[in-house]
């Protein structure tokens, strides 16, 4: 009875004491990570979250400056952290000072919404996508949610242009106007008209308010495309980031090295992945070519391989899907036969062509689950020829995406590669994670599993050429990445070392230039990984010996999310 006495006195002092104080870590990260949401409701939505769904991100001004001010108030918290903390607080820490960094860095340095319009248009082309994707809420409340979404879009068009017309022509690149234009138009033109058709079937009530948000949201995307098209006439700024590349470089990888350095690591690199590549192609001409002679220099030998390689090619869509679903299946039971890694159970996958509805819309990729719905599908949505390719351009679509190219990117993309990394991630407990994953990290682990299968016996001799010509893209990258910025390399430059040094297609060079002056610096980013993940690949095996099992290693660079490959080294190869 005395006993019982106490146990309830101290239940009551219990709870009229006050809670304990957060972690200053968790408290902080909680903080950013609801303002975060709050404005870009769209990224809550991203992440599984759906108390936002019906809200639309709203960029005026004042909204970015007090944007701007809290995450500078965040950055300086984070750096008065006492010394000391636990492991998974100091890498969360982390994570949220490069956040908060490239947040500043982006609006307040760059000064992006008001002189690069791809910034918005990057927004608006998403704002939608994953209510209409995803299954993890019933369709019809999906929809209700997209179509008040969507019924906001003519706001943020506004916000857009006004936030444009401030700002000096000079200082805006016709280049990403024009880029930006075609993107506004083709999300107007997803709204007009696929959007629009999700209304069949609906209840009445749901029906009118999707074809109101849809008229609504494609006007509005219209318009702002017709004022792109005109500021495009009269911009004159140039694309290049110039004396801001060593910085933005710096907070979108980082990476410290400097640019010059980078440039000529990278150039030293594609000769080198050249010469690997021309000493594997005269070992198998004869097995793949056989009765045709061998060229003598290596840019023919490798072009007459890579012809080679384009030749197996699907001929239809549906045979294309079928093929990486194919493929996908038979890396699941690779993996596990040769308990190359840990897989979750059962494997959350759904692969299709991207949905109908989304015309004109680029949404070919991975979806992964967020970390507030993990058991969610992951979705890989394959790229097709629009509908109204040619006979000309459908084939060049295969021929690019040809068997061998899907055979080796099957592990990068899902299984053991973004597929497992994301899914673990969504699960960690720290959510931090999977929002602000460090992006060398993420393309390293998936081109370093490229290889890895290969030396595993996963595939051929053509499917190994396809990939070592995808490290030739991947290192071109990185060497166009820095020229482009910083050496003030041209359009024509680009294509014709793209075609000349890294033995690329018309097409692929072309989308270099595209992918330099809007997409810089992550298109760095798989050169970069690769060159972590492999390097700390070796070093395990070598540290280990006889005792390294492949699996251990494997497992241990999911342990603690996509976070930088150098906590990774420090874990598997600790200081002696």
């Amino acid at each position: 009875m005395l006993a019982a006495m106490l146990a309830l006195l101290l239940g009551a002092a219990l709870a009229q004491s006050p809670a304990a104080p957060a972690p200053p870590v968790a408290a902080i990260a909680d903080a950013y990570v609801e303002r975060y949401f709050d404005t870009y409701p769209s990224q809550a939505t991203a992440a599984g979250r759906h108390d936002l769904d019906t809200r639309l991100e709203d960029l005026s001004p004042e909204r970015l400056r007090a944007w701007v001010a809290f995450n500078r108030e965040t950055a300086a918290r984070l750096r008065a952290l006492p010394a000391g903390l636990a492991l998974d607080d100091r890498l969360d820490a982390e994570l949220l000072l490069a956040q908060a960094e490239r947040e500043v860095h982006e609006l307040a340095v760059r000064r992006r919404p008001e002189r690069d319009p791809l910034w918005w248009t990057g927004l608006a082309g998403n704002v939608t996508v994953f209510l209409l994707v995803r299954d993890d809420l019933p369709e019809a409340e999906r929809l209700e949610r997209a179509a008040a979404r969507a019924t906001h879009l003519p706001r943020l068009s506004m916000q857009a242009r006004l936030a444009l017309a401030g700002t000096a022509l000079a200082e805006i690149a016709p280049e990403h106007c024009r880029l930006a234009a075609g993107q506004a138009r083709a999300s107007a033109a997803f709204y007009r008209e696929g959007f629009a058709s999700l209304a069949a079937g609906q209840a009445a009530p749901l029906a009118r308010r999707l074809r109101v948000a849809a008229t609504a949201a494609s006007l509005g995307l219209d318009a702002w495309a017709e004022s792109l098209d005109a500021l495009a006439t009269r911009a004159t700024g140039s694309p290049r980031l110039g004396d801001d590349y060593a910085a933005t470089f710096r907070l979108g990888t980082g990476v410290e090295t400097p640019p010059d350095e980078l440039l000529r690591e990278a150039e030293e690199a594609l000769r080198a992945k050249r010469a690997e590549a021309a000493a594997y192609g005269r070992e198998v001409w004869p097995q793949l070519l056989p009765g045709e002679a061998r060229p003598a220099g290596d840019a023919a030998l490798l072009a007459g391989l890579f012809a080679r390689v384009a030749e197996d090619r699907a001929k239809s869509v549906e045979e294309f899907i079928a093929d990486y679903r194919d493929l996908v299946a038979k890396a699941e039971a690779f993996a596990r036969q040769r308990a190359i890694v840990t897989l979750p159970d059962p494997l959350t996958l759904h692969i299709d062509r991207s949905p109908a509805f989304f015309l004109g819309q680029s949404v070919g990729g991975v979806y992964p689950a967020g970390p507030y719905q993990p058991e969610a599908k992951t979705l890989f949505f394959l790229p097709a020829p629009p509908a109204n390719a040619t006979p000309a351009e459908r084939d060049a679509f295969f021929r690019d995406f040809n068997h061998h190219f899907n055979v080796m990117i099957t592990p990068h993309e899902m299984v053991p590669g973004h597929y497992l990394q994301l899914k673990w991630a969504a699960r960690h407990p720290r959510k931090l994670r999977a929002l602000f994953p460090d992006g060398v990290y993420v393309e390293g682990w998936g081109t370093f599993c490229e290889r890895l299968l290969l030396d595993l016996g996963w595939g051929g001799p053509l499917d190994r050429l396809a990939h070592l010509k995808k490290q030739l893209e991947n290192i071109a990258r990185t060497v166009v990445d820095v020229r482009v910025h910083t050496r003030g390399m041209t359009r024509d430059e680009v294509l014709a070392y793209v075609r000349g040094e890294a033995l690329q297609d018309e097409q692929f060079a072309a989308n270099m230039w595209t992918r330099a002056i809007t997409s810089s610096p992550q298109i760095t980013t798989y050169f970069l990984g690769y060159r972590e993940v492999q390097g700390l690949y070796d070093d395990v095996r070598r540290a280990r010996g006889p005792a390294f099992r492949l699996r251990d290693f494997m497992d241990g660079m999911m342990a603690l999310g996509p976070v930088p490959v150098r906590h990774y080294r420090a874990r598997l190869l600790p200081a002696p």
